[in-house]
């Protein structure tokens, strides 16, 4: 009977370690869900941050296009005072300039960089590419060549995200699907997502279609990689 106290005070000492454990536990859980809950905000903001970024570079390079143009229309302005000036005792060759600018039509040497859309209706392929710029672009053998166990991802994530693929199966950008552009993104990064973005803008000629599948492609691509950390 003596040990009866004994096993009392054991169980008593059991029961605050017990306590003292879970209350350990809660306090390292609240810890874990409030970092997450930081976490999840730190990429909300990123993600707000580069879609700033792209369309800052958008706005930027619209920009430049106009003071180009500008430049070149206050150049030919300039040219034009100038002739106008030389030819001002010569009332024939006056005539003459001022028909040639009437009657001249300055068409602006359309950029390599921009790319081209086609369109096409039902089962057809929808296909952005950029002929004139294909050392940048991104593609399936880039990606291989830096992803040695792309082809397995690619099938995997074709097998998670199926219903998307169903959706984009008809898009083709740079000559990736929907899935291959997400393994692009695992493959290289942030900056291959900001790169595709501006290529593609809307407001640089670009589609939202394409858009939306650049957007879906990173979408994809963050949740394999935070899939990949657990």
């Amino acid at each position: 009977m003596e040990m009866i106290p004994q096993i009392e005070a054991q169980l008593t000492e059991i029961s605050a370690k017990k306590e003292a454990n879970q209350k350990e536990q809660a306090i390292i859980s609240q810890k874990i869900k409030d970092l997450e809950d930081s976490l999840q905000k730190q990429y909300g903001r990123q993600s707000k941050l580069d879609q700033e970024i792209i369309d800052l570079c958008a706005q930027s390079e619209k920009l430049e296009t106009k003071l180009n143009k500008l430049n070149k229309i206050a150049d030919l302005a300039q040219n034009f005072q100038e002739l106008a000036e030389e030819c001002q005792d010569n009332q024939e060759l006056l005539s003459t300039l001022y028909s040639s600018v009437s009657n001249k039509v300055l068409v602006e040497e359309k950029p390599k960089t921009v790319p081209t859309l086609t369109m096409q209706q039902g089962n057809a392929v929808i296909n952005v590419e950029e002929d004139l710029n294909q050392g940048s672009k991104l593609s399936i053998d880039k990606v291989k060549a830096e992803l040695p166990n792309a082809e397995k991802i690619y099938q995997k994530l074709v097998a998670s995200y199926l219903e998307q693929y169903h959706i984009y199966q008809n898009i083709i950008v740079d000559g990736l699907d929907l899935v291959w552009c997400a393994v692009a993104f695992i493959a290289f990064g942030r900056d291959s997502y900001r790169q595709m973005c501006r290529k593609h803008h809307p407001d640089l000629e670009g589609s939202e279609q394409s858009m939306q599948l650049i957007n879906t492609a990173w979408e994809i691509s963050q949740e394999y990689l935070k899939s990949t950390k657990h």
